[in-house]
């Protein structure tokens, strides 16, 4: 090692602050010369000597300390020893001057604190006041990602103290490797850290040692919350921190090499301000990002202090996407931890991250984030894809400075340059036109002949399409006449092949419907009604009648309520004329419509039912049979003025039968909340001898029964539904699809209110389960061409 002078040694002496670590600093540069180590150690001691904390301030007690109580080297034991209400617990880390502890708190609360302890080997009063300024900087601030200060004092062996937040994480760049955060979660950890360091400096605290051990990240619900502790070597910016200024010694470094500025480095008069923390904040981010620090860390810890210093006031470091080809660790390795695919990694750094990195870390401070606020804001503007503030050097800038150095040869190089422009740009316009023209001509033939395919494959396509409509219509003509003719199998081949020829077109589907409902088949029937739907059939037809039933049974609940709503539409939309089935279709289930729509549609279902009584009554006394007297436009029958619709055409007289129109209209005093109406009206449709469908009868009137109140009456009507129901269902199956007492729609709307009923009465599910499939199975037989 080249000679060194007493003073630069005793320099690099002070800075080591383990006393093992001095002495072996001492061992390795003074060697034999007794006479340099004697003089070193006089130094030492001198620096060294005893003090007291501040002029022996007042500890917890109220007492002052003695000198003795500052005697240095004085061993302690720490673990289980008791400082006012603290006990402490375990030896957890070592501060820039203290010694960090687990204690736990007895009282006024029960509570764990991270207990800082002045080192028992560092006494002077250099350092007793940096650690005061320690407990005074934080303590000066409330942030929730700064560990908060609960309590200071004096050990009674005179060493001040001070608890604060118990952080138990890890640093932040272990933390982020060991979750394999990615970057974008690694970045909005890194904004929390700038809030922090932010909210220091509005304090008018610089922490001059920031590194990833001194930012502890722990999960909260999964969450990173990172806290920055250890603000040992702060510096105040307004204001001093203690009654005793905190004196930085001269040609002294204070940080942590690999994340310091290069103003700390200087160790020069160059004062020291916030921006040295933004450096460091960006050492920082530089190991997050690429999970190396942006000096070689093997180089530092090799050099001296002068290239050290060297080092870090001169040489750039790397762009942190070009760092990665470069890195100690393999690519693979470092995107694994960074939950990211290798090949993607540096693209990811490229551009905007590089561009905040290196304005962070830029050796001039003036060109660096001007607060720790302006770095998180430019994290978040790329977190939100929105365009940064960091840009590297200008291209103008950079060719200005070139320009200075190269004047002659540039303005020579620009002579040269116009010309060759000027005489190459005439030919280069002409040959454009020319290759403009051509490519045009191109254009257009290529337009013309997209063109022609186009209106042949057009073609094409609608005369396939017709044809296969002409197939289709064909082979659902074929398969009604099978299903008339009782040949189920070859009537359901007949459909599906329709079906399959043309997809888009819905008749097919509606005819294989009606064949399933009739064989009983409610599912498949439902399926096709509701794919009809979907290809753009109407609903207004007869076949339809019963269909909202089939799907509230089947649950197709999109198609039922589309149903329904095309229903309302259609009977709001003329109500001169009785609509009897639509209005049956939107009575048969109470989600169909509202209470309110339910009151509106029996003012509706009354009114009708009023006219049909009216229209069979006797005509009363007027002319004779024979005569009519047109001039009072009566309709001859029953000598009323005829009713009128919308468009002026006469409403013709509703053929539906009275007791169907009483059902209808009881099934909507149901619905409508009129549970006694709707009883007595049941009861009066049931009197009509002529009404096959009288099983519909006595699940309307159980649930009406238990809408009043009247459980029993309710079980005893829901019991004689199930039984009729039984009944009818045997009766179809005994004659499959000939000699059927009602039509489907009846049943399907009988098994539908019954489950209603089963599942509000009884609470359980329908119990015609078995016999239905036992129907079931009896239709697929069919289909497959079997008979029974």
């Amino acid at each position: 090692m080249a000679d060194l002078s007493e003073r630069t040694i005793f320099l690099q002496a002070i800075e080591e602050e383990n006393l093992d670590d001095r002495l072996a600093y001492l061992d390795s540069v003074c060697g034999d010369d007794k006479d340099l180590r004697a003089s070193v150690e006089a130094l030492l001691a001198a620096h060294n000597g005893p003090a007291t904390l501040l002029d022996h301030p007042i500890g917890s007690d109220g007492s002052r300390p003695s000198p003795s109580h500052f005697e240095l080297g004085e061993p302690i034991d720490h673990i289980g020893m008791q400082i006012g209400p603290y006990k402490l617990l375990e030896l957890i880390g070592e501060g820039s001057f203290g010694l960090v502890f687990v204690a736990e708190q007895e009282h006024p609360i029960r509570r764990r604190v991270a207990l800082k302890i002045l080192k028992p080997e560092l006494g002077s009063k250099e350092v007793l006041a940096r650690f005061e300024a320690e407990r005074q900087a934080v303590a000066m601030m409330n942030h929730p990602n700064i560990a908060q200060v609960f309590d200071a004092g004096v050990t009674p062996n005179g060493r001040p103290y001070f608890a604060m937040e118990l952080v138990r994480g890890l640093p932040i760049t272990q933390l982020c490797d060991k979750q394999r955060l990615n970057i974008r979660e690694r970045l909005e950890v890194m904004v929390d850290v700038c809030s922090a360091v932010h909210h220091a400096h509005q304090k008018g605290i610089i922490h001059r040692d920031l590194k990833p051990s001194n930012v502890m990240v722990t999960l909260h619900d999964g969450k990173p919350v990172a806290k920055v502790i250890d603000f040992g070597v702060a510096k105040a910016l307004g204001e001093k921190l203690t009654n005793k200024t905190v004196y930085t010694r001269f040609f002294s470094m204070v940080g942590t090499p690999l994340y310091m500025s290069p103003e700390q480095a200087e160790m020069s008069g160059l004062d020291v301000d916030t921006r040295s923390d933004i450096f460091s904040l960006g050492g920082i981010l530089y190991e997050l990002l690429t999970g190396d620090t942006p000096f070689d860390r093997e180089r530092l810890d090799s050099a001296g202090l002068d290239e050290l210093r060297q080092i870090i006031r001169k040489e750039e470091p790397p762009r942190p996407s070009l760092r990665l080809s470069t890195s100690r660790n393999s690519l693979t390795t470092i995107a694994d931890r960074r939950h990211v695919d290798p090949r993607g990694l540096a693209s990811t750094l490229q551009g905007d991250l590089d561009w905040i990195v290196m304005k962070s870390l830029d050796k001039d401070r003036s060109r660096r984030y001007d607060s720790a606020a302006s770095l998180a804001q430019d994290i978040r503007r790329y977190l939100n894809s929105e365009p940064i503030n960091a840009r590297p050097p200008s291209t103008f800038y950079r060719l200005q400075k070139y320009a200075r150095r190269h004047r002659v040869a540039l303005v020579t190089a620009a002579l040269v340059g116009i010309t060759m422009i000027f005489g190459t740009a005439a030919s280069l316009w002409q040959m454009s036109n020319a290759i403009s023209e051509r490519n045009d001509k191109d254009a257009a033939l290529q337009a013309a002949t997209q063109a022609k395919a186009e209106a042949i494959a057009a073609k094409q396509k609608v005369e396939q399409f017709a044809e296969n409509l002409v197939k289709a219509n064909e082979l659902v003509v074929s398969g009604q006449s099978h299903a008339d003719a009782g040949r189920w199998a070859s009537a359901s081949r007949d459909y599906e092949a329709a079906v399959t020829i043309q997809p888009s077109y819905y008749l097919p589907r509606v005819q294989r419907a009606q064949l399933f409902t009739r064989l009983g088949l409610w599912p498949e029937a439902a399926k096709d009604f509701a794919m009809a739907i979907e290809t753009g059939a109407s609903t207004s037809q007869s076949q339809w009648w019963g269909v909202p039933a089939l799907f509230l049974y089947t649950g197709q609940n999109d198609a039922f309520r589309q149903i329904s709503e095309q229903r309302r539409d259609q009977i709001v939309a003329d109500t001169t004329h009785p609509q009897w089935m639509l209005l049956r279709d939107i009575a048969v289930s109470s989600e169909a419509a509202s209470t309110e729509d339910y009151k509106t549609f029996l003012a509706i279902a009354l009114e009708w039912l009023s006219e049909q009584r009216s229209a069979g009554k006797p005509p009363p006394p007027g002319p004779p049979p024979g005569r009519r007297d047109h001039g009072e436009g009566q309709d001859g029958r029953s000598g009323r003025p005829p009713r009128h619709d919308a468009f002026g055409r006469v409403v013709q007289p509703d053929s539906t039968p009275r007791c169907v129109c009483q059902y209808i209209t009881a099934m909507v005093y149901l619905r409508a909340g009129e549970s006694d109406a709707a009883v007595d009206l049941l009861q009066k449709a049931a009197q009509d001898p002529r009404w096959p469908a009288k099983y519909l009868i006595h699940a309307p009137i159980a649930l009406a029964h238990y809408g009043s109140g009247n459980v029993k009456q309710a079980r005893e009507a829901l019991d004689r539904s199930e039984a009729m129901l039984l009944e009818q269902l045997s009766a179809s199956g005994e004659r499959p699809l000939n000699g059927m007492v009602s039509p489907w729609f009846d049943q399907i709307e009988g098994l539908q209110i019954y489950h209603e009923a089963s599942q509000v009465i009884g609470g359980t599910p329908s119990s015609l389960t078995l016999k239905l499939d036992q129907r079931r199975a009896a239709s697929l037989k069919l289909l497959k061409g079997r008979q029974l």
